[in-house]
């Protein structure tokens, strides 16, 4: 039996009812994230969807995203997140609770309020538990964790995907790829606009329009997910640096503190 502690899992219902306009981010956890009510665009990676309540999503600690409030009004959501080395820790020879997390349908999906609803309760009840901190409440909250894990892999495992519109124009999402194929080369203003015969401050306005962000933060992000995986995977660390597109080890060590509030070195130890 893994031992829980309180700052290895958080477990949150959410309500708010103001607008919420985070920039694109990313977790050194795994989060699944419900959707209870609200009117929202979900961006993740290389998309943008509009997500109706009831909508479950699962994101990695790879995954740079954010969600954006639409119009006033109760925005409330339900989430988990769970380290890396618990959810390993959590798993069997014979069934990988991190699958829903890499579902090759997607990361999308819409569960049916029987199992939206077991969801939201089970997050409930886990806060609870934890608020009054019973005798046996770590192992009982152990046991509500692995409940929802098993029920939310066999909703993928079923195949339950919603399809979403893609909301990227073709430019977007054709500058978008173009900034994922060559992370490991210079990425300048310049020759992003140059490529896509385009005036960089014009590019900067119309990527900034519709993503909500900007060019060089969206880069530096798409880099540190990259960096993530490749440590994940066994890389060393100067291999990443210069296989992400960073020319200095040093500016590679600021800007990953920087988005991940650790140095690489202590992310790999999340997997040990």
């Amino acid at each position: 039996m893994i031992q829980l502690y309180s700052d290895q899992l958080e477990f949150k219902i959410n309500r708010d009812y103001n607008y919420w306009n985070p920039d694109f981010h990313m977790h050194n956890f795994y989060e699944i994230f419900l959707l209870q009510e609200g009117n929202i665009d979900f961006y993740m990676n290389n998309t943008k969807r509009h997500i109706d309540p009831g909508t479950m999503v699962f994101i990695t600690d790879q995954d740079i995203h954010k969600s954006t409030l639409i119009t006033e009004g109760l925005y409330e959501r339900a989430y988990i997140h769970i380290p890396p080395s618990l959810l390993n820790a959590c798993s069997s020879a014979s069934t990988d609770l991190s699958a829903c997390f890499h579902a090759v349908s997607g990361q999308f999906f819409q569960p049916g309020k029987k199992q939206a609803d077991l969801f939201f309760n089970t997050v409930r009840n886990m806060m609870n538990l934890e608020k009054k901190k019973d005798f046996g409440y770590d192992i009982l909250i152990q046991s509500e964790l692995l409940k929802i894990l098993v029920s939310v892999n066999d909703l993928c495992r079923n195949g339950q995907t919603e399809q979403f519109l893609e909301q990227y124009s073709e430019r977007i999402r054709e500058m978008i790829y173009y900034i994922e194929d060559h992370l490991s080369e210079p990425l300048s203003l310049e020759r992003i606009a140059r490529h896509f015969s385009i005036d960089k401050y014009h590019m900067c306005h119309i990527f900034k329009k519709e993503t909500n962000t900007t060019v060089y933060h969206f880069i530096q992000l798409k880099r540190i997910a990259m960096a993530k995986r490749l440590l994940a995977e066994g890389n060393s660390l100067t291999e990443v640096c210069f296989e992400v597109g960073f020319n200095d080890y040093n500016h590679f060590i600021t800007t990953f503190k920087k988005h991940c509030g650790m140095t690489p070195k202590q992310y790999v130890r999340m997997y040990e």
